[in-house]
């Protein structure tokens, strides 16, 4: 914010003092209006949505009084042999729920198809309150359970992702072909309050307080043990276990890591039970908020006390204590854009008038400009990265998926030999596992930039860690392995993700060396950094290309001698970045055969002692 040179300085003389009352509404009114444009067109709703399931996670949480879950997790597919089970088990299962004082049930499963014991699963289902879960299918058509089950309340399990993935909402009824269903938490909770209205048409808001929500394994109820837990609560039927069942992310995640859907589900249900839904505010409260902050800011800047005026740059940060406040007590979701316009008023003001601290003010009000540019800039860079990495993932996943068509159109079409049926199958096999690979990466990446560092990270033993790592790997993989790691370093960070870069460096030097060659792991300090470094004796990386290598799907020239997806080495860049460190390639010593290639890993250090 400049001060305008033609701009008069106001005086106190006679012909200006009626200038000031007016000066006072203009401002607050400008605020106002620009807060209420800027929360209408939904500028800023990005950064909105993070400061919102920031502020989410900052309170306590609340223990869940009626909704627990059962789940089929790892431990109930040891005890009771692959999913999927057949009903029978199933309504043993449900015969264990009502036994075990439960107030209702709630399945997490579609049974689109008929299968022997149906009856059975009928019959345990309608011991007590039950509901099912119907889906829609690609078509966009309705996939409702098997005319065996009719009578039984149904719910739709399907939720509304918000543009960076995140689970915040889900619509209370949705329609489809002249039929509505309510969503599954709605159906459930009408389970344990039948006289619970169901809301036709609203987006529902769960504030994903209720952690944890008791959990069960199946195989527990199915051995006959006690599940005191579930005596009284709404007990929804889902799968945790890998491979089985979806799994979304919400804001109170930990660690920003998937949970299942039936658990998001069970959270939902205990919000609309619990009247923990989050309601939303018309922009023209923001544009009020914003009027009354610019007007509180004029006043104390009026004042001639230097102690009021030197608060007025204070008012910028009231939008934050207010929207907590709101979101804890009244379950209100304020915009905090009224801050950010009070800010401007406080900039302006400050370079107008003539007062003994408005150089302060105005430093305050620049700096805070500057920093919103920066966060502008930001959000636009972001915007055209996952631009740029929605195209090349649409370019890549391309080649695997026409060739799977390509293969199984061959295999519909034609009357193939059985060995080259065989052949054809494999190479199925492959492309698909190409693709799962790829996806796979593509989410560890995403995941890794929901994970918050300053709440995760823990001291870590790094010489230890490479160490053991180092020896492990090169016992497995049989290569030549040549370790040299100082003792006694430690960083802040997180084990798995050192040892996941660890290998990925590792594999990319074994991959691109001759058979015989050693690879070299040396871990050091350097001044308050730990460096770890990974040589090779492969053809190296050409100097143009030591930076863009470490971009998702970027593969260097040398890099078409050996197969690979192009994002090992964006996933070590990532872990660098999120421990605060870096990465770098630089060429090898040259022993050997090819000039080969060192990259480095620069961690900061937190503490360094000798054994």
């Amino acid at each position: 914010m400049r001060n305008n040179p033609g701009m008069p300085i106001p005086r106190s003389g006679p012909a200006n003092r009626e200038a000031g009352p007016s000066l006072s509404l203009l401002w607050p009114i400008l605020v106002g209006l620009l807060a209420l444009a800027l929360q209408a067109s939904g500028l800023l709703s990005p950064a909105e949505l993070l400061l919102r399931d920031a502020l989410l996670r900052a309170q306590p949480g609340q223990r869940s009084p009626k909704v627990a879950v059962v789940l089929i997790d790892e431990a109930a597919i040891r005890s009771q042999g692959r999913w999927p089970w057949d009903r029978p088990r199933l309504a043993r299962l449900v015969d264990g729920l009502f036994a075990a004082g439960a107030r209702g049930v709630a399945i997490d499963f579609l049974f689109p198809e008929a299968g022997e014991g149906d009856a059975d699963l009928v019959r345990a289902l309608n011991q007590g309150p039950s509901a099912l879960a119907a889906g829609v299918d690609d078509s966009g058509h309705w996939l409702l359970p098997d005319q065996a089950f009719r009578g039984l309340p149904l719910g739709h399990v399907s939720f509304d992702l918000d543009r960076d993935g995140v689970v915040r909402r889900f619509s209370s009824t949705k329609q489809l072909e002249g039929r509505a269903l309510p969503a599954l938490p709605v159906a459930a909770a009408r389970l344990a309050d039948p006289g619970l209205p169901v809301p036709v048409g609203l987006s529902l808001r769960p504030a994903f307080r209720t952690r944890p929500i008791p959990q069960v394994s199946a195989a527990a109820l199915l051995e006959g043990k006690p599940a005191e837990a579930l005596r009284g609560r709404l007990v929804f039927l889902g799968a945790s276990a890998a491979g089985i069942g979806d799994r979304f992310i919400t804001p109170n995640a930990q660690g920003g890591s998937p949970e299942p859907g039936v658990l998001v589900e069970a959270m939902s249900t205990e919000a609309i039970l619990s009247k923990d839904l989050l309601r939303g505010t018309s922009p023209l409260v923001g544009g009020l908020l914003g009027f009354g902050l610019g007007l509180l800011g004029t006043l104390l800047l009026a004042s001639r006390r230097p102690v009021l005026v030197s608060g007025a740059s204070l008012v910028v940060l009231a939008p934050l204590p207010i929207s907590a406040a709101a979101l804890h007590q009244l379950n209100l979701e304020l915009a905090p854009l009224a801050g950010m316009s009070a800010l401007a008023l406080v900039g302006l003001l400050a370079a107008s008038l003539r007062w003994r601290h408005a150089r302060f003010v105005l430093g305050a009000a620049q700096g805070r400009i500057q920093e919103l540019e920066r966060l502008q800039r930001a959000l636009a860079e972001t915007g055209r990265q996952d631009a740029e990495a929605r195209r090349v993932v649409a370019h890549e996943l391309k080649t695997p998926l026409t060739s799977v068509r390509g293969l199984a159109q061959l295999l519909a079409r034609f009357d193939l030999s059985g060995p080259e049926r065989n052949r054809v199958a494999e190479l199925v096999v492959a492309e698909t596992s190409r693709l799962t690979q790829m996806v796979d990466a593509l989410l560890d990446l995403e995941r890794l930039r929901l994970r918050n560092f300053d709440r995760e990270a823990q001291a870590l033993d790094l010489s230890a860690l490479c160490l053991r790592r180092a020896e492990v790997l090169r016992v497995g993989l049989r290569r030549e392995i040549r370790i040299e790691v100082e003792p006694g370093l430690q960083i802040q960070g997180d084990g798995a993700l050192i040892e996941r870069a660890l290998e990925n460096l590792v594999s990319n030097a074994l991959k691109f060396s001759p058979e015989h060659a050693p690879v070299g792991v040396r871990l050091r300090a350097e001044g308050p950094a730990a460096i770890l470094e990974v040589e090779d004796r492969g053809p190296g990386v050409p100097l143009p290309e030591r930076v863009a290598i470490f971009g998702r799907f970027a593969r260097g020239t040398t890099q078409s001698l050996a197969p690979g997806l192009g994002l090992g080495l964006a996933l070590v860049a990532e872990v660098a970045a999120w421990h605060n460190g870096s990465v770098s390639v630089r060429a090898g010593s040259g022993e050997g055969s090819g000039e080969g290639s060192c990259f480095q890993v620069r961690l900061p250090l937190i503490l360094r002692h000798s054994n």
